[in-house]
């Protein structure tokens, strides 16, 4: 009776570790780097998900991003979100299909890359976490706490905000509303329907909806002359200059006067300004005398 040897399995010695492990799929991944010779990347599968730690720590999309930095695999945010931004279950798919087994790091999705990475660098320096937490609430995520802020400025741009109770279903709303996209972004429809109904009834809370603005809404009570002129009255350079009236003359009393500065100038061998020039000395000319108005008021005050 002829008995078969068994072949022996190779083990490769994890760097990080230095525990010697079976090279196979349970230890180790397969990698596309060109600068290691061995089939699987030596660090070790438990070494990496102990660096990548849980999906709601911080940083932890960057410390992904890192792992497949070295294993040379692509990070490719649509795959990333279908994987429920799961680690295990991504790295097995851009793996093992055929339609992203043979891509690098290089075929990355990089605008997505660098947008989270600049939005989350750029939005971090305005609001800091304690400030974040403090305006949404514990235990979201943090490109979820950064979607809120988007969501939220975006829309307080255009909508009026008067109160507390009005600040309080906008944020209700935006929590709902980007718990739906997220839900959509990881083809969890069920999830997202829940949240899209939970966002539509805080949306008429908020009276987010255009069809239940008022007409007092758009014009945030402004319904005639007399409360239109308050309101103007209130506010500082709501209309600023346009362009075109400083940098041109616009008539001809403009024209002559630019004419005769310049054929000044040149008698004093100066060389010729634009009407740009000559309106901004108008401008400083009318901040000193408006200042010197302000200063005798004062010394007056003081004398008396």
């Amino acid at each position: 009776m002829v008995v078969k040897k068994e072949k022996p399995s190779n083990k490769i010695k994890c760097i990080k570790c230095n525990n010697l492990l079976t090279e196979n799929s349970d230890n180790f991944y397969t990698h596309k780097s060109p600068f290691i010779q061995t089939q699987r990347f030596p660090l070790c599968s438990k070494c990496i998900n102990s660096y990548l730690n849980e999906i709601e720590s911080v940083g932890y999309l960057n410390r992904v991003k890192k792992i497949l930095q070295h294993l040379n695999r692509p990070f490719l945010a649509d795959v990333w979100g279908s994987s429920g931004e799961e680690w295990k279950e991504y790295i097995r798919m851009v793996s093992s299909l055929p339609q992203y087994k043979n891509m690098t790091y290089e075929n990355s999705t990089e605008q997505q890359i660098n947008h989270i990475k600049n939005e989350a660098e750029k939005e971090e320096v305005l609001v800091s976490d304690d400030d974040l937490i403090n305006k949404w609430g514990n235990g979201f995520k943090p490109e979820e706490y950064l979607a809120f802020e988007r969501k939220y400025n975006f829309i307080k741009k255009d909508y009026p905000v008067n109160k507390a109770m009005h600040v309080e279903a906008l944020k209700k709303y935006c929590r709902y509303a980007v718990k739906e996209e997220f839900s959509l972004s990881s083809n969890n429809i069920k999830d997202a329907e829940t949240w899209s109904k939970l966002a539509s009834k805080a949306a008429e809370d908020a009276k987010i909806n255009p069809k239940q603005l008022s007409k007092s809404d758009l014009t945030d009570g402004v319904d005639s002359f007399g409360e239109l002129t308050k309101a103007v009255e209130k506010a500082v350079d709501i209309i600023p200059i346009l362009p075109r009236f400083i940098e041109r003359p616009q008539d001809k009393v403009d024209v002559t006067l630019w004419c005769y500065i310049n054929y000044v100038r040149d008698l004093e061998s100066l060389p010729p300004v634009s009407y740009k020039e000559i309106y901004e000395f108008y401008e400083q000319r009318k901040r000193d005398y408006e200042d010197q108005i302000i200063h005798n008021f004062e010394e007056g005050d003081i004398l008396e």
